[in-house]
């Protein structure tokens, strides 16, 4: 089992902040997989359990970050956007929760609902990444010499 080290949210330079994003990305489209092959495997609770523990924290991390860049373009994460990461965060911490007591099917459908809502999210954030790299300025240089400028 690999253990996840996220980076800093809104740590570093745009292109830093942009490479963050992208190992919070892989990391939880890896721990979305990892849980639907131990299903499909057929593993231990327990592993199941660690699996969604890291998925967990891979979700919470991305959504954070995603969050920030929010903060940084607009000044504010939207409030539905944001409804709907906990909306996720909350299905995955009761998935975790009751994965003992959940059988095969209804543990299937669970791991279904939150791949399409996570995979709706990596959808958001690319188009919000999108958005970032419309709203930087081209800049050119700027014009000093006095007797150009009236």
């Amino acid at each position: 089992m690999t253990t996840f080290n996220p980076p800093l949210a809104g740590q570093g330079s745009a292109s830093t902040g942009a490479r963050d994003r992208d190992v919070l990305r892989h990391e939880l489209v890896d721990a979305q997989v990892q849980v639907l092959n131990m299903y499909l495997d057929k593993r231990s609770a327990e592993d199941m359990v660690a699996a969604l523990d890291r998925l967990i924290q891979c979700s919470r991390a991305s959504f954070a970050a995603e969050e920030a860049l929010m903060v940084r373009l607009r000044g504010q994460a939207d409030p539905a956007h944001r409804d709907r990461h906990t909306a996720v965060l909350d299905r995955l911490d009761e998935l975790r929760l009751t994965l003992l007591d959940t059988d095969r099917g209804r543990l299937l459908a669970n791991l279904i609902l939150i791949d399409r809502e996570l995979i709706a999210h990596v959808a958001d954030a690319r188009k919000t990444e999108a958005s970032e790299d419309r709203s930087v300025p081209i800049r050119s240089p700027a014009v000093t010499r006095p007797e150009l400028q009236h």
